[in-house]
């Protein structure tokens, strides 16, 4: 169940960097296409992790009540790995629409309002959190022993990524508000 959850957060996390730059040059008006068919697949593969992280934690939590439960209250990180895929998925259902819809056959954009700007923002900054707190983990489950190697190097790949998702963001706001 782990590896199948291993191999879903690599799809995920590919999948969301080819729909959030592509969906950043459409933002800053260089790019036609957001890749909607990919991140259909994303949201499909999302759930499937989703539900297996559920598993996963009540399993947890039943070993844990068999050992007085002092493991999770201490571990911060397991509380802050549910809390981030948690906020990931309430802060996808505002993503999914927010930008326009298809009428008769014409694309239709929405206005993009600052509580729009402040859920897109808080979205990208819950997929950091989470990918940045599950990365070690992930690379031990692949069996990419050296992490502290090649840490610097995955968390400037990340953070150039997520910076331009955000700032295509606020990019696409400020358009708006002109």
């Amino acid at each position: 169940m782990r590896k199948l959850n291993t191999v879903l957060s690599v799809l995920l996390i590919i999948i969301f960097g080819i729909h959030g730059v592509m969906g950043g040059f459409m933002l800053i008006g260089t790019g036609k296409s957001a890749g909607k068919v990919l991140a259909w697949i994303g949201v499909c593969i999302l759930a499937v992790h989703a539900v297996i992280g559920v598993y996963l934690t009540v399993k947890s939590l039943k070993t844990a009540k068999n050992t007085d439960g002092k493991y999770l209250r201490e571990n911060k990180a397991f509380w802050a790995r549910r809390a981030s895929g948690l906020a990931i998925l309430i802060l996808l259902f505002f993503h999914i629409g927010m930008f326009g819809e298809v009428r008769n056959g014409q694309y239709i954009l929405f206005p993009f309002t600052t509580t729009n700007l402040i859920t897109q923002l808080l979205f990208i900054a819950s997929v950091a959190v989470h990918i940045l707190i599950n990365i070690r983990p992930l690379l031990v489950s692949l069996g990419i022993i050296s992490f502290k190697k090649r840490k610097g190097d995955i968390y400037l790949i990340l953070s150039v990524l997520l910076l331009f998702m955000s700032g295509a963001v606020i990019f696409y706001y400020i358009g708006w508000q002109s």
